[in-house]
C-alpha cells in the first residue's frame, strides 16, 4: 500500500521530475556502508527539476501549499508548530524579553496537588538551563494573566471602529506605496530611454574611428548595468510590498469584524481553533517582566508588522513585589491610626483600586490584619468603631467597650460573667411542636428584653477593687 504521506513530499504527484532530492553527504557517510550519508536536500538544490513532464495528481500550487504547510506545523524553534488542545493560547508565539528573543515554553502543573486544575498554566523561559545546563529559570508568566490581556487586544484590534482605522490607514499606506511605484517606474524608463540613446549613437558611428566607437561601446554598456540594476531594485520593491486588498476581501474583513468576537466566545470553539485565529493575526509576542513585580512588558508583533506595546498584570506570591506596596503600606497605616476595623480597610482599599497578590481580585479583613501585624502597625487614637454608630447610647460591643474604658478585652467578659455587665440574649432556633408543625410558645423574661448596658459603678460592690488588684 502507497503510504499516504507520498502526494505531500514527493514531486513526482504534481506532475515534475526531480532527481537529486537525496545527495551524499560525505561526513555522515559510514566506513564500509555505501548507501549511508543520504540526506534530502532543498528543492533548491537538486540536480534536476522539469515541471509538468508527468501526469499530476495534485496542482504545484497545492504541492507547495503542503510542503508549507507542514513545514509550519514542525515543532522548531523558527515555526510555532501545529495548533493543539492545551489551554496555554500563547504557544509558540511568546518571546522572551530578556535573554534575546528565544522561544519561551508552556509549563503546566503535575495535578500532584489537591484541586489544582489543568487550566492554570504558565510561560517560562529556561533557554541556557535547557541547553547549556548553566542558571535557572530566566522568568515566567502566568498563563491566564497573559492569554486574558492578548486576547482582549485582538479582540479589540479587529473592532469595526477599529479596522475601519485600520483599514484607512492601508488606503493611505497604499496610496504612498503607489506614489512610490511610479517614481520607480519613470526612474527604469529614464534608464532604459538613456540605454537605447546610447545604442543609436554606437549603431551611427562609423567604424573607422575606432576610438569613439570605443567609447560609446563603453557607455552603451555602462547604460545597460545601470538599467539592469534599477530594473533588479524595482523588481525587489514590488516583492516586498504587501498584497492590496481588492474590495470583496475589504467588505469580508469588515464583516468578520462583527461575528469573531462571538465565534470566539462560542462553545463551539475549541482552544485550537482559537491558536489558529491568534496565528494568522499575530507573528510573534515579547514580554519582558519588569523585575519581580507584577508588571509585564508586552510587545505585539502583527502580521506585516505592525507593533503595539502595552503593560500586562501577573499574579505574584507577596505583597512587597507589587509596584504600589509603598502606597499600599502608607494608606493602611493611615485608616489603622483612624481607628477603621480590618474589614472597613479591606472595603476602602477594594474601593480605592488596589489589588492582593497571587490570583485573588479584592482585599479581605484577615489579609488586612495579617499586613497589620506583620508590618507592626500600631492604632495610637483609636475611637470607637464606626460600625458600632448604629447602636443606642448606652449600648456597646465588646471591643468597643475595651477600647471606650481602655480596658483589656478578658475583663470585659469577666465583667459580663459576673452580671455587672448586662447584654441582650442570643437569638435561639424555634422549638417545633412535632403535633402541629409550628413554633411552640417561649416564654421571655424581662431580663431578655433589656438592652446590653452598663451598670452603675457602686451596684459591683468590692469585687471592682479586688478585679483592679
Amino acid at each position: 500500500m502507497m503510504p499516504s504521506d507520498l502526494p505531500l513530499h514527493n514531486p513526482v504527484y504534481a506532475g515534475c521530475y526531480a532527481w537529486g532530492r537525496r545527495q551524499v553527504d560525505q561526513r555522515r557517510k559510514a566506513p564500509g556502508r555505501p548507501s549511508t550519508g543520504r540526506v534530502v536536500k532543498d528543492s533548491t538544490q537538486w540536480l534536476v527539476m522539469l515541471p509538468g513532464r508527468l501526469p499530476a495528481y495534485i496542482t504545484e500550487q497545492e504541492y507547495e501549499a503542503n510542503l508549507a504547510r507542514m513545514a509550519a506545523n514542525q515543532q522548531t524553534a523558527a515555526v510555532p508548530g501545529a495548533p493543539r488542545d492545551g489551554a496555554a493560547l500563547l504557544s509558540g508565539l511568546l518571546r522572551c524579553g530578556r535573554c534575546g528573543g528565544h522561544r519561551m515554553s508552556v509549563r503546566y502543573p503535575d495535578g500532584s496537588g489537591a484541586g489544582r486544575a489543568r487550566s492554570v498554566h504558565g510561560y517560562a523561559c529556561a533557554f541556557y538551563q535547557a541547553n547549556y545546563g548553566t542558571g535557572g529559570t530566566c522568568q515566567h508568566v502566568s498563563g491566564p494573566a497573559l492569554d486574558g490581556y492578548i486576547t482582549s487586544q485582538v479582540l479589540e484590534a479587529v473592532a469595526p471602529a477599529a479596522l475601519e482605522v485600520s483599514m484607512a490607514a492601508a488606503s493611505q499606506a497604499e496610496d504612498e506605496r503607489a506614489m512610490l511605484d511610479k517614481l520607480w517606474r519613470q526612474r527604469v524608463e529614464r534608464a532604459r530611454y538613456a540605454a537605447g540613446r546610447t545604442r543609436r549613437q554606437y549603431q551611427l558611428a562609423e567604424p573607422e574611428n575606432r576610438l569613439v566607437t570605443r567609447q560609446l561601446e563603453a557607455d552603451w554598456e555602462a547604460a545597460l548595468a545601470e538599467a539592469a540594476r534599477l530594473e533588479a531594485d524595482y523588481q525587489r520593491f514590488t516583492e516586498e510590498g504587501p498584497a492590496v486588498l481588492t474590495t470583496a476581501e475589504r467588505t469580508a474583513i469588515q464583516a468578520l469584524a462583527g461575528d469573531l468576537p462571538r465565534v470566539w466566545h462560542a462553545p463551539t470553539t475549541t482552544q485550537a481553533d482559537r491558536k489558529e485565529l491568534l496565528r494568522i493575526l499575530i507573528q510573534d509576542i515579547t514580554v519582558n517582566v519588569a523585575g519581580d513585580s507584577e508588571i509585564v512588558d508586552v510587545t505585539i508583533t502583527w502580521a506585516g508588522g505592525h507593533q503595539t506595546t502595552g503593560q500586562a498584570v501577573r499574579p505574584v506570591g507577596r505583597l512587597d513585589q507589587l509596584t504600589y506596596f509603598p502606597a499600599l503600606l502608607a494608606r493602611v497605616t493611615e485608616l489603622a491610626d483612624a481607628g477603621r476595623s480590618n474589614g472597613q480597610i479591606a472595603d476602602t482599599l477594594n474601593t480605592e483600586g488596589f489589588r492582593p497578590p497571587k490570583r485573588t481580585s479584592r482585599f479581605t479583613g484577615e489579609q488586612v490584619r495579617a499586613l497589620i501585624t506583620q508590618r507592626g502597625i500600631r492604632r495610637q487614637a483609636k475611637g470607637r468603631p464606626t460600625v458600632l454608630t448604629s447602636l443606642p447610647p448606652g449600648q456597646w460591643s465588646v471591643p468597643g467597650l475595651a477600647a471606650e474604658l481602655g480596658m483589656p478585652v478578658p475583663t470585659i467578659y469577666t465583667w459580663i460573667y459576673r452580671g455587672w455587665i448586662t447584654r441582650p440574649p442570643r437569638p435561639r432556633k424555634p422549638v417545633l411542636d412535632h403535633h402541629r408543625r409550628r413554633p411552640a410558645a417561649t416564654r421571655t423574661t424581662p431580663a431578655q428584653g433589656t438592652p446590653a448596658r452598663l451598670l452603675h459603678p457602686s451596684s459591683m460592690g468590692p469585687a471592682r477593687t479586688r478585679n483592679r488588684q
